[in-house]
């Protein structure tokens, strides 16, 4: 998402409730786990001293 709030999205396929939208939010956590894992891997390259390779 780009800063849009559960209630907006929610009310673009109809939803009445947050929870319903709510139960397909996690589905867009794709790029947290790979964002988090480019950052795990810069740090762990710093703490060995090493440059990391690019994405």
């Amino acid at each position: 998402m780009a800063g849009e709030n559960l209630p907006q999205i929610g009310k673009l396929p109809g939803h009445r409730r947050h929870r319903t939208t709510a139960g397909y939010a996690h589905l867009a956590d794709a790029h947290l786990v790979e964002a988090a894992e480019t950052v795990g891997a810069v740090i762990a390259a710093a703490m060995a001293g090493k440059t990391p390779a690019g994405p």
